[in-house]
């Protein structure tokens, strides 16, 4: 395969401003960065303007946003509903020290939708609502330590930042994976307070389980592994989960923060099976900072205000629910109607269908695993199963890879997992497949 220098070449060429401006970023912020998930070398773009599923640099060019902000914009870039909405309610303030009736609309949307949802609390991020999920199940269930799966994201607090994208040689055997640091400055103890299983091995899993069902307060996991790559657990795994769990009086948490957009009941709805508390994020903010959990009232009354006594578990943030918010959210899900998530899974599914076409005429591998609106390119052909599966991909290519559909003008992320917006159909999709062509026979071609 040829040196991913061509692609790098071609990118540096046409991002001066970009790396212009990184370099003034540097003196202000550690490695100018300050959201490590869009942060890629040699150095980031920059982004002047984003609109539909366009988005413009710092250099004008024009690229074909198949990310959406970490799949966070199902309907694109400033969509019509949503300004609308948010325009009018900055002139009647931002912000209030009292609740809102915006708050209400977006609650209902979610109550009526989410199948684990009785009640429900808002947060501004994903971090926030993993973090109050599992400290429910801590005053649920009395216990302390939660399980979760290698390579599973759910955040940045401590407790789940742990086994996320290890180095697999150091990480223990497969089938009994250690518990890893994901970052430096954990609390001491952490680990031991976390139990590590193997995605999508069913007995395994169950295995390592039922060794520690007396400690466990929480198993938590993504019904789609998101940041490594969007693949999808397999109903057994999800069953068998649902069902220890059941039988040991432990919460199971369904991670959704990704997968709500698998369906309009999130993932939970797609394979039928609900778990005791569900935490979400990205899409139902429509484009804002936004985090919620839910699960059934006997849980959730944990948190209510009104007892005596107060709240059992304490919650509070200046900025959760708040109206602008809380808007943009509502008016997100008012439009995501069953046939406008059915068409968005029709579009994904062509995706897939020319993705797999380009790997066939090259005679390259290429699998795109996924959900609903939601996919990832592997170049590979190894079954994917689980997180060292994916970790045993040519990680230089993938990034030679996304570099490449960079200078032709596509967006994704660094690890090439993308999602589909309402504004890209089969037009857009046809010059994804193009450019991921004329990529692939640029990777393909012997240098020299």
């Amino acid at each position: 395969m040829a040196e991913t220098t061509s692609e790098l070449d071609r990118y540096l060429r046409s991002t001066p401003k970009s790396k212009a401006l990184w370099e003034d970023a540097k003196n202000y912020m550690p490695g100018g960065d300050s959201r490590n998930s869009i942060f890629w070398a040699p150095y980031p773009i920059f982004v002047d303007h984003a609109t539909g599923c366009h988005v413009v640099d710092s250099d004008g060019v024009d690229r074909l946003d198949f990310i959406g902000t970490m799949t966070t914009l199902v309907l694109g870039h400033s969509p019509k509903p949503v300004v609308d909405a948010v325009q009018e309610q900055m002139t009647q303030g931002v912000v209030y020290n009292a609740p809102n009736a915006h708050q209400i609309r977006l609650a209902k949307l979610l109550c009526e939708r989410i199948p684990s949802f009785d009640l429900v609390r808002f947060t501004n991020s994903g971090t926030e609502a993993t973090l109050n999920t599992i400290r429910a199940a801590r005053a649920v269930t009395g216990k302390s330590k939660i399980a979760k799966v290698e390579g599973g994201y759910h955040g940045s607090h401590d407790q789940v930042s742990v086994s996320v994208r290890v180095n697999p040689a150091k990480a223990g055997e497969r089938s009994r994976p250690d518990a890893m640091a994901a970052t430096e400055g954990l609390g001491e103890g952490t680990l031991d307070q976390v139990v590590v299983m193997p995605f999508n091995e069913t007995a395994v899993a169950r295995e390592i389980l039922e060794s520690h069902k007396d400690e466990l307060a929480a198993v938590i996991i993504e019904p789609i592994l998101g940041s490594v790559g969007m693949l999808p657990a397999t109903p057994e795994f999800l069953t068998m989960l649902r069902e220890f769990t059941k039988a040991n009086g432990i919460i199971l948490i369904f991670d959704e923060v990704i997968s709500y957009r698998a369906a309009s009941g999130g993932a939970q709805e797609y394979y039928g099976i609900t778990p005791d508390m569900t935490s979400l994020g990205k899409i139902i903010g429509g484009g804002f900072s936004i985090g919620a959990f839910g699960g059934s009232k006997a849980i959730m009354d944990l948190y209510d205000p009104t007892v005596a006594g107060g709240p059992r578990v304490a919650h509070a943030g200046t900025f959760n629910a708040n109206p602008v918010t809380m808007l943009a959210g509502a008016a997100t899900l008012e439009e995501l109607t069953p046939e406008v998530y059915r068409k968005l899974a029709e579009m994904t599914e062509y995706l897939r269908a020319g993705v797999l076409q380009v790997g066939a005429d090259l005679e390259t591998p290429v699998q795109v695993t996924g959900l609903g609106s939601l996919f990832g390119l592997h170049f590979t052909g190894q079954e994917l199963i689980g997180y060292r599966d994916i970790a045993a991909e040519d990680s230089a290519f993938r990034h030679q890879v996304f570099l490449g559909l960079l200078n032709e003008g596509i967006l994704m992320a660094a690890n090439l997992v993308g999602a589909v917006s309402t504004e890209i159909g089969e037009k857009e999709i046809d010059a994804f497949t193009a450019a991921l062509r004329r990529v692939l026979e640029r990777a393909l071609t012997p240098s020299g």
